[in-house]
């Protein structure tokens, strides 16, 4: 089962590089729109999460009234801003979605599928079979000990008779 750990430990670290990519999507600063001006209240463009979460503080100020000409610039600098906001909020989400599945699902579905053999026979309404061993489910040359509740490591199998089906022998003085 050193797969499962090593495959955990990888998707945790990939699920934390994903939080971090997702953090500064969402953080770093929008860029200027193309009609000038900045996405932010100031000088400076904010973050999308904040634009997000408080679209009136884009920074274009009051709608201009018919009379004076700009409202169609005005339209297309806030359009442009919340565009960009949306687009990177969405990014950001999507990156959290995958981060979410490395770290719970993908090492969920690995262990689900290293374990799935016998054991998942209470759809088919066949009791799991006797302790004892068996080939190993995996395809490789090796045989597993079925103890009723879970497989052993896999072990080669003896060059000898047979694996006997029977629990392992008892470690003890020779006689």
């Amino acid at each position: 089962m050193a797969l499962i750990g090593v495959v955990r430990v990888v998707c945790i670290a990939l699920g934390v590089l994903c939080l971090a990519a997702a953090a500064t999507v969402a953080l770093a600063p929008l860029p200027d729109p193309a009609v000038g001006g900045t996405c932010g209240p100031g000088v400076k463009a904010e973050s999308p999460i904040a634009a997000f979460f408080d679209p009136g503080s884009i920074g274009a100020g009051p709608y201009p009234s018919a009379a004076s000409g700009e409202r169609s610039q005005w339209q297309a600098f806030v359009g442009e801003c919340q565009s960009a906001t949306d687009t990177r909020m969405e990014v950001a989400l999507a990156i959290l979605v995958g981060s979410l599945f490395l770290v719970i699902g993908l090492p969920w579905a690995v262990r689900r599928f290293a374990t799935e053999d016998v054991t998942d026979n209470a759809d088919t309404g066949r009791p799991p079979p006797t302790p004892g061993w068996y080939p190993d489910h995996t395809g490789a040359p090796t045989v597993r000990w079925w103890d009723g509740r879970g497989w052993g490591p896999p072990v080669e199998p003896p060059t000898g008779p047979p694996p006997a089906t029977g629990p392992p022998p008892a470690a003890g003085p020779p006689v």
